[in-house]
């Protein structure tokens, strides 16, 4: 078996047992081993009910992970055509190479609509004394020098040079709270990079990383 086969196994395993159920990995575990197994016989393997098993290879399809081929058993004594089911290594391993891509792609940009959709509003806007409300890059023109906070700039203008003015912290721009939205796309990228790499206790290596095994296929 070449190291390419190997890697391909373990990648795929390594996928199953991160994001499938238990009974999908299972099917996954048994047809790496075996290479093929015959639709009739891997219920009672398995100890999965007809109707499981067939749901779960219906799912494992539709994923694109698992393949069949009808093979006529009548020739062999048989009395139908029957289901042999197999992975196809190649097809397999680039469909979780452009998933994976595809996963990344996505929780990046939610992150970055989550950060970009930042208001900086300032207490004038509510109060009707300006149009004081800017994204983040607009709400960075005019910086207190004393503690780094964002200024309004149609107040600061107007109040720069007024004998009159009011205090700074009248036109220090807020941060419209958009943390919740944040949090939660930073914690759901966080999750994935967790399920896509590998767990190592000392030595000893738990969990194959996702991200190093499509590395070497």
């Amino acid at each position: 078996m070449s190291d390419q086969t190997v890697y391909a196994e373990a990648l795929i395993g390594a996928v199953a047992r991160a994001f499938y159920e238990d009974e999908h990995a299972l099917l996954i575990d048994t047809m790496i081993r075996d290479k093929y197994l015959r639709d009739d016989d891997m219920g009672p393997r398995l100890s999965l009910p007809a109707k499981q098993l067939r749901r779960a290879l219906q799912f494992l399809q539709d994923e694109q992970i698992v393949k069949f081929e009808l093979v006529d058993d009548l020739r062999e004594g048989g009395s139908q055509t029957t289901k042999y089911w197999y992975i196809d290594y190649n097809h397999a391993v680039n469909v979780i190479r452009l998933r994976i891509f595809l996963l990344k792609k996505k929780l990046e940009q939610s992150e970055l609509r989550a950060r970009s959709s930042s208001v900086y509003l300032c207490p004038g806007y509510k109060e009707k004394r300006c149009n004081g409300k800017y994204s983040e890059t607009e709400a960075q023109q005019i910086v207190d020098t004393e503690n780094g906070l964002f200024l309004c700039q149609e107040c600061y203008n107007a109040n720069e040079s007024n004998p009159d003015a009011i205090p700074r912290d009248a036109y220090t721009l807020r941060l419209i709270d958009n943390t919740r939205d944040l949090r939660l796309a930073v914690d759901n990228a966080r999750r994935v990079h967790v399920q896509l790499s590998g767990k190592i206790v000392g030595n000893q290596v738990l969990r194959p990383g996702i991200y190093e095994l499509l590395q070497k296929v």
